[in-house]
């Protein structure tokens, strides 16, 4: 494949995934709050604002682009069987990352409000960090591709070496 055809089909592929991300934002966003009200067996509710105007962020859509980009291009020379394992253990590796790390900051937030009322806690909606959540989770799922590739580019190295 040319240079030139696979710069066009990448750069498609991230255009695409900037659309896919910034339409399943939202739905992000209310499956972190149902986990934060999930995790705290209901004591943490949140505040709905009667206006409430939300468009998705520069840092979710470009890092949900980059994160696709990246795993094309390190999966591209891989093998079917390698493709598989490295995508399954990427998305694995993201539902985990998003759950260890809502549980831990939901009770976070449960411990460091000090004047709650029964040990409930009312927030707002911009008070979790979803890009946070968001761009730790991905990167977390992308180093067991990462790592395949490195390993396969040194493997190689050293097959040409001797």
């Amino acid at each position: 494949m040319s240079k030139l055809k696979a710069g066009v089909i990448l750069f498609a592929i991230f255009i695409l995934s900037l659309y896919c991300a910034f339409y399943f934002e939202n739905s992000y966003q209310h499956l972190i709050r149902y986990l934060y009200i999930a995790f705290t067996n209901n004591k943490i509710s949140f505040f709905f604002p009667g206006k409430y105007i939300h468009f998705a962020s520069w840092g979710f859509v470009i890092s949900f682009g980059l994160f696709t980009i990246t795993l094309c291009f390190v999966i591209y020379r891989q093998t079917n069987k390698q493709r598989v394992i490295n995508i399954s253990l990427a998305m694995f590796l993201f539902v985990i990352s998003l759950l260890i790390h809502c549980y831990s900051d939901s009770l976070f937030k449960l411990i460091e409000c000090t004047a709650c009322n029964d040990g409930t806690r009312k927030l707002h909606y911009n008070e979790i960090n979803y890009d946070s959540i968001f761009i730790s989770s991905l990167v977390i799922a992308i180093i067991p591709a990462v790592i395949t590739a490195i390993r396969k580019r040194i493997k190689l190295k050293h097959k040409t070496i001797t």
